[in-house]
């Protein structure tokens, strides 16, 4: 009888513990975290309540939104300490705790609000897919980076989606050229274009693209494009370029694709707006970075 009693005992343990560790698992997948590093334009930081005055280079992000509609913001900010990744003297920090809704809004299926008693205004956010955002102005645009940071924040621990959240917007600009700049991470796209030969070691690419439009009908002609690998500036690659309107997931979707001389090589972009500009991989879902870089591009306005 004792065996039997410590065997049931035994069993019920196991039980608790499996089930323990379920809602565990279960909680921690509920929980979605953003990364990033960003600009730190003057309305951001007022936004960030970042004191004017203070001299920033860039943000880096921590998000964390929970399923109770909670969030906690963790960011560092302060000039960058030349040839790294990191602050001059660590960089200053500050954490914002508050609450988040979801809304949806112009050509966008999710955007997220977070609000807090410690902020003097909400902190918006567009979901492009569950594991890519992209901070918005109050006007519901997409926020312009530069040529070394992005205004994207990336799932830190992605899942699989095929989906697009977001509806592809192009205003009437005639311009006849369009430049965009952008720093994004290495081996995740060197993978996908071994012609880059990138180094192992490699962390960052910088990139120049420019397209061109016909001068009367202002349809894509030709583009050239700039990269800076292993800090090693590459010879330009010109070719032709084309806009794709709609995939199979999404119709409302435009894509930007510049043709190299191998149809294996050439890079697609999801247009966000105007001036934003997303990597694509082979399957036409966006690159998601990390807490350094973003596979995003920024138009150059000139």
């Amino acid at each position: 009888m004792t065996t039997l009693k410590t065997f049931f005992r035994n069993t019920l343990l196991l039980l608790c513990v499996l089930l323990s560790a379920s809602c565990s698992a279960t909680s921690t997948t509920s929980e979605i975290i953003l990364i990033g590093s960003t600009p730190a334009d003057e309305f951001v930081k007022t936004m960030l309540t970042i004191p004017a005055e203070t001299k920033v280079d860039f943000i880096r992000w921590n998000l964390r939104l929970d399923d109770k509609n909670s969030f906690v913001l963790d960011i560092a900010y302060a000039e960058s300490q030349p040839n790294t990744l990191d602050f001059k003297g660590g960089g200053e920090k500050l954490t914002i705790k508050g609450t988040f809704t979801v809304s949806e809004g112009n050509n966008f299926k999710e955007v997220y609000h977070l609000k807090s008693s410690s902020l003097p205004t909400e902190i918006p956010l567009v979901k492009l897919n569950e594991n890519l955002f992209h901070l918005l102005t109050p006007q519901n645009q997409l926020i312009l980076g530069n040529g070394g940071w992005s205004y994207s924040l990336n799932r830190k621990n992605p899942i699989d989606t095929d989906e697009i959240l977001i509806s592809s917007t192009i205003s009437d600009d005639k311009s006849l050229q369009l430049v965009f700049d952008g720093r994004t991470p290495c081996q995740e796209i060197a993978v996908e274009h071994p012609e880059m030969n990138a180094s192992q070691s490699c962390f960052k690419l910088k990139w120049r693209l420019i397209l061109n439009r016909d001068t009367v009908t202002y349809l894509p002609t030709t583009y050239t494009i700039r990269k800076v690998v292993d800090n090693k500036l590459r010879d330009d690659v010109s070719g032709k370029w084309t806009i794709i309107k709609g995939t199979v997931t999404n119709p409302d979707v435009i894509i930007y694709k510049i043709e190299l001389d191998k149809s294996a090589e050439s890079i697609s972009f999801l247009v966000g707006d105007e001036n934003v500009l997303f990597f694509l991989d082979k399957n036409n879902e966006p690159f998601i970075g990390n807490e350094d870089f973003s596979f995003t591009m920024n138009k150059k306005i000139q």
